[in-house]
């Protein structure tokens, strides 16, 4: 919020001097020093250009910062040279505390931005309809939903979608599996195949299958039977395990629809031959990726004349660039990696614009409970769906935990230890933080509040508080930049931490109407981050706890 404030003071200044009217302020830039002592702000501003008015640094520092000073704007307390052409800026306390009208005005649009108008797909999730949800899922569930929540408040325009893999071998396996089940409820022998799903939910499905329907009718049904029921029921279910986390998408994409029913895949294979992309060898047809940025090329149609699991992706993300997207993000699995450069090899091939195909990805999730890892296999059918995991903990500690870290680093979900509510939970240290503030703001005797008061909060325990409070807007920032919400996480939980710390320290309901006025607008604007901040992570901030 600030940073853009005192660049279009510096730029405005120096542009009345004619020795610095030519200057290239697109190179003009701020950082938040690491040491407290360099002030707010500092720019390298002078050590980048310098060279080109062939003059040293540090002099040219010292040109600018006397030109800063002759206009004697109250806007700064301190405007310093540091070594070898640092710049460093120290805010007046006036201006940190008049801002705080600024966060109260714009409440929950506090930290959003609308300059951002490029429209967004982002794919998440994603799993084989298989089965239920499990943990591993809820991460990439978490931080997918995050993403898309970020760039909406940073002003994008995003579309969630989950690729639905209802088609291919998978699939006819679990029709043959849920066969076998339903056979043996009904009294006929039917081996399980080999490789089937051995889970106990088959089993329930297979029950609930054979009060519905007649045993004539599901002896004469055949395996695609089967598997559409199987499908269906599980896409149904990954939605239910969805909603408790507040998680939705707008688009279902299907790929026995979308991409082998509509015969959009023959459209794509058409496209790659008009490219002179694809050739004959060992009775299997292969694509030409090592030609456009991939080690080597890789098979799209086998010798029994199936289409590769990659031919599919190849056709998904060609329609995806086809939709004109201006980003298209994938949040994937960490196992996925090997495939993103041949994904984009194969959309070079096809002349996309392979900049705009960004990619998340999702580092494994390991359960530990009674400090013993707690293994998890689908087709065994020995895994913590997302139900399981929420029948034991809350869904916001659930979310907030899936995304308190960076994606590409594991995680240990340990079972023990998300229990307490305390510091150890961080987010009910976070929501408790929100719901006392709103406690004391209930207590209040004052019915309107006075904006001149702010000026009251002179201790830098608050000075630094509304400091940390203004960040918020850069965090974000960053936060869709890099698509990368672990960031709102830690801000958040070192705001709660400074509040507390606040709280502890200094009495807020105080006999003197100017400063008790001062400070609860202080802490109506940490209410205001918290909750933006919350909502952000998909984590809702109760007034009570």
């Amino acid at each position: 919020m600030l940073q853009k404030d005192i660049i279009k003071k510096i730029e405005n200044y120096l542009n009345k001097e004619k020795e610095f009217v030519n200057l290239d302020f697109s190179k003009l830039s701020l950082f938040t020093p690491k040491n407290i002592a360099h002030g707010d702000f500092s720019t390298n501003f002078a050590l980048i250009i310098a060279s080109e008015l062939k003059i040293n640094p540090n002099e040219l520092a010292n040109k600018i910062t006397s030109t800063l000073l002759k206009r004697k704007d109250k806007f700064f307390d301190k405007i310093e040279v540091a070594k070898p052409g640092f710049i460093n800026f120290t805010i007046s306390k006036e201006v940190y505390q008049n801002l705080l009208k600024r966060i109260n005005q714009l409440g929950n649009k506090f930290g959003s931005s609308k300059k951002n108008k490029k429209r967004v797909l982002i794919e998440f999730v994603s799993a084989n309809p298989t089965g239920f949800l499990h943990v591993g899922h809820l991460r990439n569930a978490a931080v997918g939903d995050s993403i898309s929540r970020i760039l909406s408040f940073s002003g994008y325009e995003v579309t969630n979608e989950y690729y639905l893999n209802d088609y291919g071998g998978q699939i006819k396996l679990l029709g043959e599996s849920l066969q076998s089940r339903v056979y043996k409820i009904l009294g006929v022998d039917k081996e399980m195949p080999e490789g089937g799903y051995q889970g106990e939910y088959l089993v329930d499905l297979a029950k609930i299958l054979t009060t519905k329907k007649e045993k004539r009718f599901l002896l004469k049904s055949e395996i695609k039977y089967f598997s559409s029921v199987a499908t269906d029921y599980f896409t149904k279910e990954i939605k239910k395990d969805l909603e408790p986390l507040n998680i939705s998408f707008d688009s279902w994409f299907s790929e026995k629809k979308d991409i082998h029913e509509s015969r959009y895949l023959d459209k794509v294979k058409r496209l790659l031959d008009s490219k002179n992309g694809i050739y004959f060898q060992d009775n299997a047809e292969w694509i030409k990726t090592s030609e456009f940025g991939d080690d080597k090329d890789w098979v799209i149609k086998k010798s029994d004349g199936n289409s590769t699991y990659f031919m599919n992706d190849i056709a998904y993300h060609q329609n995806k660039f086809e939709r004109e997207f201006d980003l298209i993000v994938n949040v994937w699995g960490a196992d996925h990696h090997s495939h993103i450069s041949r994904l984009k090899a194969s959309m070079n091939l096809l002349s996309n614009q392979t900049e705009k195909l960004l990619f998340v990805l999702i580092q494994f999730v390991r359960l530990v409970r009674d400090n013993k890892d707690v293994s998890m296999s689908k087709r065994s059918g020995t895994y913590t769906t997302i139900k399981d995991l929420l029948k034991e903990f809350d869904s916001d500690l659930v979310r907030f935990l899936m995304i308190s870290r960076s994606s590409d680093t594991h995680f240990d979900f340990d079972f023990d230890k998300c229990k307490s509510n305390s510091e150890e939970n961080p987010v009910f240290y976070i929501q408790y933080a929100n719901a006392r503030i709103n406690s004391i703001l209930k207590k209040s005797p004052l019915d309107k509040w006075n904006f001149k008061n702010v000026l009251l909060l002179n201790e830098d325990k608050e000075i630094n508080l509304i400091k940390r409070l203004l960040n918020f807007t850069e965090i974000v920032s960053e936060s869709a930049e890099n698509l990368a919400p672990h960031k709102i996480a830690f801000y958040l939980q070192e705001l709660a931490s400074e509040f507390h710390a606040y709280y502890k320290s200094t009495k807020v309901l105080v006999e003197d109407d100017k400063i008790l006025n001062g400070r609860l607008i202080l802490l109506s604007s940490i209410k205001i981050v918290l909750i933006n901040g919350l909502n952000l992570l998909g984590v809702s901030s109760p007034d009570k706890m």
